[in-house]
């Protein structure tokens, strides 16, 4: 079952929805512009938010089940995660399945099969539920007593017997009696009717067939089901589940490059099966972003299965659950390497093999709740490193009284951003102003390389930002590209993040780091009358 993750990473979350998010009113103070005769300063944007804010947004706004857990080390922890498939036990071992009309007993002494596989031996059964109806039909002409058995079935002690008593030529049908509380034994994986069957003159007989090869006497077992099964499970492979797990790494379309550090996929096994199954992998790849698939190549695997643990009855674990955690990540297999290759998909697919070490001297059980319960987790420790990963974010443009100052007075006109930055990622900035219909007017950096307006700071050996990195830009324009700049209604950030040292090393996110971000506008003028 496939499902849709719009859970971003670290650092298009940064790009996308932190670097811009709000724009709001700032005092001339604080971007420090000097306020002289005939020059006019004015806010154009501030921002500032924390990168454990950030997140917790992202999350209210995602409509799937990841998570992101703030570690006691404040690092953050992305998991995206597949639905819990479960397999009930009565999904695969369905030993009761009694037909919908009495079962015909052909003789006094009668043997009535379980629906079991060869290698299956049923020695105990707990009835949850149904009813059982004796059916007799009398052909003499003359009246018939007797008394039916189950030689197996027994209730506080007490084995299973129906009297019966049916007149001549009519035919005899019981209320159904309910079967909860009843324990079936068996050594053979059969039930044995019996039946005790007399004329009034203590003549034993057996019950006339009603037609030829059509017996006259027979019960009715509706809405059987065990509570409790105890014996051999023998030797079967079953489908436990198959699933898909789609994975973001990258959701803008823009050029670049993100390495994670130590991905882990977590598989957690809970199982209430009492008896030895082990997993097989059937299949287990990632689709990259290039469309190819890469398969996961691990040593924890024993020929691509591994065995889960289970409740013992020899224990006296009966009702309990057992987990099983199988651990991927770099030091045991490839997955390092396919998640730098940007996935988006992980697919896989699980069977199951109950006792696949063929030993039947181990008692199992299963109960009405047992279950085998999988889950995958994809799990991304906020660390890792990017190198030009671009995101772009569009911003509502508004230069107030200058949109239609006259030109002619302005002698010069220069942007000023600051930024004050915890992160390790730095970014290259470039602003494009657009029209109404989104048509680029111009920019705010000439040329083709815009400068780094978010430097980071030093990293220590652990990837860990130390101190905040104060960067201020200045980005003078000339008064006719000014011009047409102000007209604009939009304003398009594109911009492109670099970890620390040039995005070398892995650095680490905290939940305490953010980035604060704020651009105003100095406009030179001439004076002496009204502008």
């Amino acid at each position: 079952m496939a499902r849709k993750n719009t859970m971003a990473t670290l650092w298009q979350v940064l790009a996308l929805l932190g670097l811009l998010a709000g724009c709001q009113k700032l005092a001339l103070e604080e971007l420090e512009f000097a306020e002289r005769t005939g020059e006019y300063a004015f806010p154009v944007l501030s921002t500032s938010i924390g990168l454990q804010d950030l997140m917790l947004k992202v999350l209210s706004d995602s409509t799937s089940s990841d998570t992101i857990i703030i570690n006691p080390d404040q690092t953050m922890t992305l998991f995206y995660s597949g639905n819990v498939a479960e397999k009930p036990a009565s999904d695969i071992f369905q030993f009761f399945n009694f037909p919908e009309v009495p079962v015909p007993i052909n003789d006094t002494f009668y043997e009535y099969p379980f629906n079991t596989l060869d290698s299956v031996y049923i020695r105990r059964v707990d009835v949850g539920s149904g009813t059982l109806s004796l059916v007799v039909n009398n052909a003499r002409n003359e009246p018939i007593t007797g008394t039916f058995y189950i030689l197996q079935m027994s209730k506080n002690g007490q084995p299973f017997s129906m009297p019966f008593s049916v007149p001549a030529r009519q035919t005899f049908i019981s209320p159904p009696i309910p079967l909860k509380g009843y324990v079936l034994t068996s050594d053979s994986n059969r039930l044995e009717f019996r039946y005790e069957a007399y004329l009034p003159n203590g003549t034993r007989i057996k019950i006339d067939e009603v037609l030829p090869g059509i017996a006259g006497i027979g019960i009715l077992i509706q809405g059987f089901t065990a509570s409790y099964m105890e014996g051999y499970w023998g030797y079967s492979e079953y489908p436990l589940t198959l699933d898909t797990i789609d994975i973001d790494i990258n959701q803008t379309n823009l050029k670049g490059n993100v390495k994670i550090k130590n991905p882990k996929v977590t598989m957690t096994i809970t199982n209430s099966w009492g008896f030895p199954t082990r997993g097989v992998v059937k299949y287990l790849s990632f689709i990259g972003r290039d469309g190819k698939e890469y398969k996961l190549e691990s040593d924890v695997f024993f020929g691509d299965s591994i065995d889960f643990n289970y409740p013992s009855w020899a224990a006296g674990e009966v009702g309990q659950t057992k987990e099983t955690h199988v651990v991927l990540d770099s030091t045991n297999s490839n997955i390092a390497e396919i998640f730098n290759a940007q996935p988006v998909r992980l697919i896989y697919e699980v069977a199951g093999i109950s006792n696949a070490r063929k030993d039947p001297s181990i008692v199992g059980f299963l109960t009405d709740k047992s279950t085998i319960a999988l889950r995958m987790q994809v799990e991304l420790l906020l660390e890792g490193s990017a190198e030009n990963f671009g995101a772009e974010q569009t911003l509502k443009a508004n230069f107030g009284q200058f949109a239609d100052f006259d030109t002619s007075r302005i002698e010069s006109v220069e942007f000023k951003i600051v930024t004050e930055n915890t992160t390790p990622i730095g970014a290259a900035l470039q602003l494009y102003f657009l029209d109404e219909e989104g048509r680029v007017l111009d920019s705010l950096f000439a040329g083709e390389t815009p400068p780094f307006v978010v430097q980071s700071p030093p990293v220590d050996a652990n990837g860990i930002s130390t101190g905040t990195m104060r960067t201020e830009t200045l980005a003078p324009m000339e008064v006719t590209r000014f011009s047409r700049v102000r007209q604009a209604t939009s304003m398009r950030l594109n911009a492109a993040f670099t970890t620390a040292q040039g995005g070398q090393v892995p650095v680490k996110l905290l939940a305490t780091q953010g980035i604060a971000l704020r651009m105003g506008l100095k406009v030179k003028a001439k004076l002496g009358g009204k502008p």
